[in-house]
């Protein structure tokens, strides 16, 4: 471990090499294709072969996986759906069940779902990984949501959990979570760190009518009232957000740390990297937004991380959906920077180097 902020210790962040950049690029630029021609998916391979510093970048199977907890500010009427829906689905999910399992079966990838504070007793035979810290944290709207003591625990069962993958041979982890009422301290978060107000972080979600809406921003004005100030990161995540949010948040820096391209959901998953960002920006580097959801709020959040998003198909759903349907482009990006063929091997010679040499003297 070489990292040691805020109480909270995870393996050091080393800054990618960038200059490795040119070599990407020039690689690319002797494909039999026009250079660029593929857009974003050259990026990607081009940030996962410096990531790796490797011509020949692989992200194998990643695992997804999920921190799900409960929210006493459930309480304050955020969320339509009832709160016994976490655990219920949390269940689906690691069966294969819901738009996640069901997407990570279809793809091959390792699913794990990891209860660090549900509001429910889950059995062996539910596929649930139990870490659990807090049985649904308190009302944020009152008080604080967690001790400092149980956030710190969740975020080391993150690290933790990110850490034995890395083990296994992990080099990407996708991240997603399950919580009913979870996009109120995500939207929370986001209006404090970013200082916006609670009419730009709330949007409807799945389905909040005007009333509603208006509720839950007043909601989340009161969270923002009561932290005015505050600024330790796991001081904050404590206060005002959520097991989950601190779980991924401590697995997203411990997968910097171990070189792992970190590929992002939504809006509440983008939320705890915020937090994780505070702590160490050297994270930003290994993160990838795999699409942009229909929260407001998401696209403020990758702007200020400076990330552009694969997809935009106006998701709102979370468990790590949008992430996983993201995965086959990954792979994709990949097999371009790997496995096309170049110009000089179908014997058109330097065809990329024609066109940007052209395109220089224009």
């Amino acid at each position: 471990m070489g990292s040691i902020s805020m109480n909270f210790t995870y393996t050091k962040i080393k800054p990618i090499d960038e200059s490795f950049a040119a070599q990407c690029w020039e690689h690319l630029n002797h494909k039999s294709i026009p250079p660029r021609s593929m857009g974003q998916l050259e990026q990607v391979a081009v940030k996962i072969a410096c990531l790796q510093k490797n011509l020949r970048p692989s992200l194998g199977k990643p695992p997804v996986i999920i921190g799900a907890g409960d929210h006493g500010v459930f309480a304050q009427r955020v969320s339509f759906a009832p709160q016994e829906v976490t655990w219920q689905h949390s269940i689906s999910l690691t069966h294969g069940g819901g738009v996640a399992g069901l997407f990570a079966s279809k793809y091959g990838l390792p699913f794990i779902l990891v209860d660090v504070g549900v509001k429910h007793n889950f059995k062996p035979e539910d596929g649930v990984v139990d870490k659990k810290v807090v049985f649904g944290t308190k009302d944020i709207s009152l008080e604080d949501g967690m001790s400092r003591e149980e956030c710190l625990k969740c975020f080391e069962h993150g690290r933790d959990i990110v850490s034995e993958q890395a083990q296994k041979g992990a080099k990407a982890v996708i991240f997603g979570e399950m919580g009913i009422s979870n996009t109120t301290p995500a939207a929370a978060l986001t209006g404090h760190i970013l200082n916006l107000a609670p009419e730009v972080v709330v949007g409807e979600g799945t389905g909040l009518n005007q009333a509603a809406l208006a509720s839950k921003r007043a909601v989340v004005k009161r969270i923002l009232d009561r932290n005015v100030g505050v600024e330790d990161p796991i001081d904050l995540m404590a206060r005002m957000g959520g097991a989950e949010l601190a779980f991924i948040a401590g697995g997203v820096l411990e997968a910097a740390g171990r070189g792992l391209a970190i590929i992002l959901d939504g809006v509440i998953v983008t939320a705890a990297v915020l937090v994780a960002d505070l702590i160490d920006k050297n994270i930003r580097q290994y993160l990838f937004a795999a699409h942009q959801s229909n929260e407001p709020a998401h696209r403020l959040q990758l702007e200020y991380l400076g990330l552009t998003p694969l997809l935009r198909l106006g998701f709102c759903l979370g468990e790590g959906s949008g992430a996983i349907l993201a995965w086959p482009l990954f792979e994709e990006a990949l097999a371009i920077f790997n496995e096309v063929t170049s110009s000089e091997e179908e014997g058109m010679g330097d065809v990329g180097g024609a066109i940007l040499g052209a395109k220089a003297e224009n």
